[in-house]
């Protein structure tokens, strides 16, 4: 670019001498031509004609010379003008405007730093030697130099060019500066001849973090509040129940209140209530207290306490988000037994529990039953095909429940006129337990072909296809797994129902139309003979039927000396009805010699730990077989007749695992204790499996029980302390 041009970017002043050059001399070559033509035609006083024309030349080349002479004269002044207020300015900004800025050099050393930063540091002099960690930790200078060798193009960089973009850890990085306030570091590369600066300007955010930060503090959170047993409760002792429901609200009032929120009955038993997340925050540091103050009111002279569910939300989006969210996790509580929190938060996968360390009562009323009973017949006036599954390695619970379930099906769709739709059960034919009740059922033979196993099951799966999933709510363990991906779904509700009495321990990968899961009855076993009970089928169920159902029933309350409530001794007297008989099943529990052998096993590898646990395992030499889990039940389940034995666990060696059976008398929750390895179940029956052998799982299962000690300390403290 010549000399005598100046760029015309951003509309700056400009002088190009070339033009008036340019006219002088075309004005020139003119004259010159005039003045030869004049000679050409041998005019008269010709001389003077070209002094004359000479004259002019160099007055108008003269005028035009200065003209822009003068233009050019101007503009440097204007340039010169501008220079000196643009340096001005960088002195005004450097030392006036408050955004401080730093430069760093190649060796990660702060070199300069404006007047801002020095008021912020204390330093007298723009000059320092500060290394860029005592400045600013949260930049590292690696990072810097990595996003250096990045933001380089082909062409080296003549201005600064941003780094933030360019590494994700660099970007929103924010410090805090001697002042106490929080910056925002910008960083940028600042070539200069040969080397590398750094050129890092701190922006306050301080004010908008703190902004942000209280917003999310008092962001609205909302709960369900349900009471528990209140109505089951006072129908067996005296008391009046409108003076205890007030009692409970006044402590839910209380509670609420003091977190600065809101609550407000909308049903019988059940309230809404909102706060702020900070609040929030306090509660689940706490362990949500207000459990306990609940379980403290009693009722009469009554002994069991009462006990609230809630389901919390925490999360983002719209109030009508937090309320599907709040209801859901209610759910998710009560389908846990009830006497806790569940907790839905932004950010946090699947739900968050507190509490559920005491069972609650078991809920007496039918509707649920009625309910399910009604659901299952819709469905089952559309499908094609019906499939039944209970769990792995099965167990009289487990069969019976799905015996159960076949017969309502089976009652329903012949009710329907569509008695030529066909309905299975998905069972492993190779166990004992499946051996024992086929032969009983032997008797009815419309059995003979409804039994298939897990690959039959999966080759007669079609788009019509209702699958029935009893006793289990874990898909790992799932008769056959597979099958629920195979089940066909509408609007993301899958043709599947789920009837169990499990506490659930995560959210379930699938919506299934029918969601029974009531964690208070005995066994699925009970549960399915009540919805049998109360449907118009009642009448259909067979003796044979009716005695596997008694014999769930039976198992999972230990000959009904657990877990047993009113309702369950009810469905009893329904299945006697049904010519069911305690003496036929006590037949079932039957031991062969070599159960009685590994019975033994077990017992001789009994150990007791902090006096209320009581651990067994099986030898080494044990060669293992499909029934060590129900061995390791029933051992589980003969160590709580130890006096003093609260819990108890026993270990059975599956594939290349330890499968644990949990057991509590009632106290201790078995169940909280499994899902610190993965497992769950029942408040009092539960069980987990684990990688490893008997060593590797002794120590997993005591620092399981370590932890739930910890977390639940005043459960220990009148108990024994010994190791």
């Amino acid at each position: 670019m010549s000399p005598g041009k100046r760029s015309t970017a951003h509309g700056s002043m400009w002088v190009d001498l070339r033009i008036p050059f340019a006219v002088t001399i075309a004005e020139g070559l003119l004259l010159l031509g005039l003045v030869a033509l004049a000679a050409y035609l041998e005019l008269p006083r010709l001389p003077l004609i070209a002094l004359a024309v000479l004259v002019f030349y160099l007055v108008t080349a003269g005028g035009i010379l200065i003209s822009y002479t003068w233009r050019y004269t101007a503009m440097k002044r204007a340039e010169e003008a501008a220079e000196q207020i643009s340096g001005d300015v960088y002195r005004m900004f450097r030392a006036e405007v408050d955004i401080p800025y730093a430069v760093v050099n190649g060796d990660g050393a702060v070199r300069v730093i404006n007047t801002a930063l020095q008021n912020i540091l204390g330093f007298r002099s723009p000059v320092c030697n500060l290394p860029l960690g005592e400045l600013c930790p949260e930049v590292s200078f690696d990072k810097l130099k990595a996003a250096r060798f990045k933001a380089i193009p082909e062409e080296e960089p003549s201005v600064l060019t941003p780094l933030s973009a360019e590494d994700p850890g660099l970007r929103d990085t924010v410090t805090r500066l001697p002042d106490g306030r929080r910056y925002r570091v910008e960083c940028h590369l600042m070539p200069r001849e040969r080397d590398h600066y750094y050129f890092l300007v701190f922006r306050d955010v301080d004010d908008y973090l703190e902004l942000s930060e209280q917003t999310a503090r008092d962001r609205v959170v909302l709960a369900y509040i349900m009471l528990d047993n209140l109505q089951e409760l006072t129908q067996f002792v005296r008391a009046n129940y409108r003076a205890t429901a007030n009692l409970i609200e006044e402590a839910l009032t209380k509670w609420v209140e003091g977190m600065g929120g809101m609550l407000r009955e909308y049903d019988r038993d059940k309230y809404l209530a909102l706060f702020s997340a900070e609040r929030l925050d306090e509660c689940v540091q706490a362990g949500f207290p207000i459990l306990d103050d609940i379980m403290n009111i009693r009722v009469g002279d009554n002994s069991f306490p009462l006990s609230v569910s809630m389901g919390i939300a925490d999360v983002s989006g719209s109030m009508q988000d937090k309320e599907k969210a709040a209801s859901g996790a209610l759910d998710m509580a009560l389908q846990r037994g009830g006497n806790q929190v569940a907790l839905q938060r932004s950010g946090v996968g699947g739900l968050s529990y507190f509490g559920g360390t005491h069972k609650t009562l078991e809920s007496n009323t039918s509707i649920s039953s009625r309910v399910s009973a009604h659901l299952l017949e819709k469905r089952l006036e559309t499908c094609d095909h019906v499939l039944i599954m209970g769990h792995a390695n099965p167990d009289f619970d487990s069969v019976g429940s799905c015996v159960g379930a076949y017969r309502l099906c089976r009652s329903i769709l012949e009710a329907k006129g569509r008695g030529s739709v066909p309905v299975h059960v998905v069972a492993n034919k190779t166990c004992d337990t499946f051996e024992i009740c086929y032969g009983h059922l032997s008797a009815l033979p419309e059995y003979e072909s409804v039994f298939i196993d897990k690959a039959a099951a999966q080759q007669t799966v079609t788009t019509h296809t209702m699958l029935v999933i009893t006793d289990v709510n874990n898909p790992y363990i799932f008769e056959a797994p597979q099958l629920v991906s195979c089940i066909p779904a509408a609007e993301g509700v899958s043709n599947i129902a789920i009837i169990d009495h499990h506490r659930i321990v995560d959210e379930l990968p699938f919506t299934p139309f029918l969601h029974y899961i009531e964690a208070t009855k005995s066994s699925a076993s009970e549960i399915v003979a009540e919805i049998l009970q109360q449907s118009d089928y009642a009448e259909t169920l067979h003796k044979e039927e009716a005695n596997l159902l008694l014999a769930g029933i039976m198992l999972d309350t230990h000959n009904f000396t657990r877990s047993a409530g009113a309702q369950t001794f009810d469905i009893t007297y329904y299945l006697y009805s049904r010519n069911a008989h305690t003496g036929v099943v006590r037949e079932f529990f039957n031991e062969r010699i070599d159960e009685l052998l590994v019975a033994g096993d077990f017992d001789a590898h009994t150990r007791v730990y902090d006096g209320v646990f009581a651990i067994t395992w099986l030898s080494e030499e044990h060669i293992p077989s499909p029934n060590d889990r129900i061995a390791a039940s029933k051992a589980a389940d003969k160590l709580l007749t130890l006096r003093g034995i609260e819990a108890s666990f026993a270990f059975a060696p599956v594939g290349s695992g330890i499968s644990i059976s949990a057991r509590s008398k009632g106290r201790i929750n078995v169940q909280l204790i499994m899902e610190k390895l993965e497992g769950g179940g029942h408040f009092d029956m539960a069980g987990a499996q684990v990688t490893g052998g008997i060593p590797e799982a002794y120590d997993l299962l005591v620092a399981a029980i370590d932890e739930y000690k910890l977390q639940f300390p005043e459960q220990f403290r009148s108990g024994d302390a010994s190791s």
